[in-house]
């Protein structure tokens, strides 16, 4: 029998936002609720001792595995159990749950719902900048290579529908995995929309995890990313 919806909810050391972002969670959504733990050695292990019930669900990696590993491991969690349709989203308030709402009624239409901080031009001056210019890089490069535009490849405020995970399978674990949903969207020419989010950047100095705070390592990461997938892409969307 299926479930209506899942949030999922990666966490690594959140001891600072996560019971006020599960607050505010729970004023815009009522209903199932996943918290992914990637190995958390802080106390964010003493609010999921308090949170567990028959609405909010804890998977626990034993070590660190990547962001990627996180969000795959909930994907499975969805399927496993039935849910329709499942959001993405982060603890560390750099996404509003108040949208969570509107992400659920779009998946009405949509396989895949994009969030993106970038649709208006004028948020760019929020944005910390080495981060800015790695996403629009990204962004061109991918409507270059494949002739689809979106606009924040790296917003993980994101909604899909089951059809969608059913069809894919994912294998990056740390940030890249962002990159490749967008690659396996065009790949399988799902049907998506993106729409506007708020800009949100409390923390300038948050570093990027899996020896990726180097902005020059990231983008070559990332690039590698697009390179290894480029061909199944192509292939897959032609013969999709």
């Amino acid at each position: 029998m299926s479930k209506e919806s899942l949030v999922i909810c990666p966490v690594y050391n959140e001891e600072d936002t996560i019971e006020q972002f599960f607050k505010k969670l729970r004023k815009e959504y009522v209903q199932d609720v996943l918290f992914v733990d990637d190995g958390s050695t802080d106390k964010s292990k003493d609010f999921f001792l308090k949170t567990r019930n028959g609405r909010t669900f804890l998977l626990q990696h034993p070590e660190r595995r990547g962001y990627g590993a996180s969000l795959i491991s909930g994907f499975r969690f969805s399927h496993e159990n039935g849910y329709e349709k499942i959001l993405t989203i982060d603890v560390d308030f750099q996404h509003n749950p108040e949208r969570i709402p509107q992400f659920l009624q779009e998946l009405n239409e949509y396989e895949v719902i994009l969030g993106s901080r970038y649709i208006r031009i004028d948020r760019y001056l929020h944005v910390p900048r080495t981060r800015l210019l790695i996403n629009r890089y990204i962004a061109r490069l991918i409507n270059l290579l494949f002739s689809v535009n979106f606009s924040d490849p790296f917003c993980g405020f994101r909604g899909y529908r089951r059809s969608f995970l059913e069809k894919v399978n994912f294998e990056e674990t740390s940030y890249g995995l962002a990159i490749e949903i967008l690659l396996e969207v065009i790949r399988t020419k799902t049907f998506f929309k993106e729409i506007p989010v708020e800009v949100i950047y409390n923390n300038h100095s948050r570093e990027f995890l899996d020896g990726l705070d180097d902005p020059r390592r990231r983008l070559l990461y990332y690039l590698e990313v697009i390179a290894c997938k480029r061909e199944k892409t192509i292939q897959g969307r032609e013969n999709f």
